[in-house]
């Protein structure tokens, strides 16, 4: 089955885990490489998270893993999920990498066991605290957080604070030393995540493997079933934002 002639009508009635997608034959591979070198270069010599295809961006709860949305994997797939839901999250290399730092972040505290502590807390804030991903103030001027994805997103809570300052600490084109030396919160949690790496660098993850949530190749899902379960969600965040 080649997916690139296949209409759009016909592609949603496939089920997701018939969809003939490899990560490793895709050019999102070479992405994946350049994260492995970009952590091996920051000192973490062990640490490298499983990536697979899965229905979304996300580091499945207490495993080293990283899941990349299978559309990406493809063109006509990527032109599908813009014609659906208006954009595409992670179209561009830099958006991937952001993202995909990010997602190495949580994956980093899954593969250590981070203990968030009096210190983690300090810092980051109760990791306990609800979690609306998409409904959360912004202080647009503060100097507390690090600035990676779009929309403030170390804001919405403090997990999300710890992936978006370890994607900052990993990025190889941001001296942060320099450019969040005048924000004195970032600046310590940057700080706090350059010594956690010198306390794990040479160490083994203590945790390996896990089940890897939403993996593609085991979603039965029709495309037109995801999409109309994606539609939903949205609809019910606009309400939720209206409200």
């Amino acid at each position: 089955m080649s997916i690139a002639r296949l209409s759009y009508t016909a592609l949603l009635q496939k089920r997701i885990c018939e969809l003939p997608l490899k990560l490793e034959t895709s050019p999102l591979q070479a992405c994946v490489n350049q994260l492995y070198r970009e952590l091996q270069r920051k000192g973490l010599r062990f640490f490298r998270p499983e990536v697979y295809l899965g229905d979304e961006w996300f580091s499945p709860s207490g495993v080293p893993a990283i899941s990349i949305p299978f559309y990406l994997a493809h063109p006509k797939l990527m032109a599908l999920e813009k014609r659906t839901m208006g954009m595409v999250e992670g179209d561009t290399r830099k958006e991937f990498m952001q993202l995909l730092r990010h997602e190495a972040g949580h994956s980093f505290e899954h593969a250590y066991s981070i203990k968030k502590g009096r210190e983690w807390q300090a810092l980051f804030g109760n990791p306990s605290r609800k979690y609306t991903p998409s409904l959360y103030e912004i202080e647009e001027h503060s100097t507390d957080f690090v600035s990676n994805l779009r929309d403030c997103y170390a804001q919405a809570h403090p997990d999300e604070d710890f992936a978006e300052t370890f994607a900052v600490w990993l990025n190889p084109a941001v001296d942060w030393k320099r450019e969040y030396r005048s924000w004195p919160g970032a600046y310590a949690k940057l700080q706090f995540i350059e010594g956690l790496v010198e306390k794990y660098g040479n160490t083994l993850p203590v945790v390996n493997g896990g089940r890897k949530l939403g993996e593609a190749k085991r979603l039965r899902s029709h495309l037109s079933r995801y999409y109309r379960k994606k539609q939903l969600e949205d609809a019910r965040l606009l309400q939720g934002i209206a409200s």
